[in-house]
């Protein structure tokens, strides 16, 4: 075991000089006292040591009870209203957090503190000095950071937010307002030709479908009379359904070549007012909200969400794995465009800072109570001795002066007493 001494903190040595100092001066002033009484008589003019003695030790005793009577018991007597920091320390802990959150966490005062801060001239610097390095620590420290994020919380983060961002978002207007873009300039002229198009190939790959199909629905008997018809179906069946593909093909090549044909404008129409719709009609905006609703509640949602994370949780650990791949370069260069940027635009570097000196400002008194509540709880669960050694070890030094101070004011006291004493007679 190691019988070496263990050096006194400086604190408690300071306060054992300034305790030894007063209790010297009071030693002091008893022997001045009774050196005082002791020669009176040979010497009248010791009445006035005698008195500034006899009221110093008072003052000083009396001190040394105040100031003893804030950490323990004099002289272990539980007298009341005495080791006041012990016996009192459940409120004593809910008075300072109390204090602490009304006088140096209320909104006032951390927005005045903050509004001193310049949060981006702060961050330019910075991102001007130390840019590499940052970039550096970034590339080290991103892996770990993705270690101790939980994948399943992160994806529900991931997948709240896109709920939320997408519960927001009006379906059918913004489908309207596509539509009314993609057809903006005639676009959606060179759909319908192919439209048009696909019909006709579709309709000359299909004749022979198409024959029988009108074979078999033609309405006709297969005998009359005994007569058999079936041979007159088939040639019948084909002439109809050429008649009908020719029609058809017609119409879609006249559709197709003039550009005021009564099939192009009835289709712009339809067009323009199903751009219409869907951005004013209640009807569609609820067929929309109905469309989302089943769009967020679907299981995929979530599913995609986690093969969101997945991908950027890979890129980045494969980007910062390998250093050939130049992430710590590109990072590098992104913290330097932002802080340029930063300083070329004084009006958002202005915005940016209000924002953050109020975010700031809002999670602090959100958080103030809960700030009152930690430091009464740490108070709490002090030991009530161990809570008041460390208190008079910061503070008990001063306090001694307390003492030293009242030693002499009450001598001074004394001796005006005395002095008002040796007037009276003459009144």
């Amino acid at each position: 075991m190691d019988s070496t001494p263990q050096p006194i903190p400086e604190k408690q040595c300071r306060l054992a000089r300034i305790q030894r100092f007063a209790l010297g001066l009071l030693v002091f002033m008893a022997a001045l006292f009774l050196a005082a009484r002791l020669w009176e008589r040979s010497f009248p003019w010791l009445g006035w040591v005698q008195a500034f003695a006899e009221a110093a030790m008072v003052g000083a005793l009396a001190d040394w009870f105040a100031v003893v009577a804030l950490f323990r018991h004099p002289f272990g007597l539980p007298i009341p209203h005495t080791a006041i920091l012990p016996t009192r320390k459940a409120q004593l802990a809910r008075a300072l957090g109390l204090f602490v959150v009304d006088n140096f966490l209320s909104r006032q005062v951390v927005q005045g503190r903050l509004s001193r801060v310049d949060f981006v001239a702060l961050a330019v610097g910075l991102l001007n000095q130390e840019a590499s390095s940052l970039a550096g620590k970034l590339c080290r420290v991103l892996p770990r950071v993705l270690d101790l994020l939980n994948q399943q919380e992160v994806t529900n983060f991931i997948h709240v937010q896109l709920q939320r961002q997408m519960g927001a978002l009006p379906l059918a207007p913004i489908a309207g307002k596509l539509l009314e873009m993609l057809t903006a300039g005639g676009k959606h002229e060179a759909l319908l030709d192919e439209v048009l198009r696909q019909c006709e190939r579709l309709l000359e790959e299909q004749q022979e479908a198409i024959k029988e199909n009108v074979e078999r629905e033609l309405p006709l008997p297969d005998d009359v009379l005994g007569i058999s018809l079936k041979m007159l179906k088939a040639p019948l069946a084909s002439y109809v359904a050429g008649k009908i593909v020719t029609k058809v093909l017609t119409l879609l090549h006249a559709a197709g070549r003039d550009h005021e044909h009564p099939v192009r404008q009835r289709f712009t129409a339809r067009v323009q007012q199903l751009v219409t719709e869907l951005k004013e009609s209640p009807e569609y905006l609820a067929k929309g909200e109905a469309l989302k609703a089943d769009m967020l509640a679907n299981p995929a949602l979530r599913s995609y969400a986690g093969s969101v994370w997945a991908e950027i949780r890979a890129w980045i650990l494969s980007q910062t794995s390998h250093p050939e791949a130049g992430f710590q370069g590109k990072l590098e260069v992104l913290l330097n465009e932002v802080s340029q940027s930063l300083a070329r635009d004084p009006a958002f570097a202005q915005s940016l800072n209000n924002w953050l000196r109020d975010a700031l400002a809002s999670l602090v008194e959100t958080h103030r109570l809960s700030f009152g509540r930690t430091i009464e709880e740490t108070v709490n669960a002090w030991d009530p001795r161990e809570m008041s050694d460390k208190l008079e070890l910061e503070v008990g030094a001063d306090l001694q002066f307390i003492r030293i101070n009242g030693t002499l004011i009450g001598g001074l006291v004394g001796v005006l007493i005395y002095a008002i004493s040796r007037l009276l007679p003459q009144w």
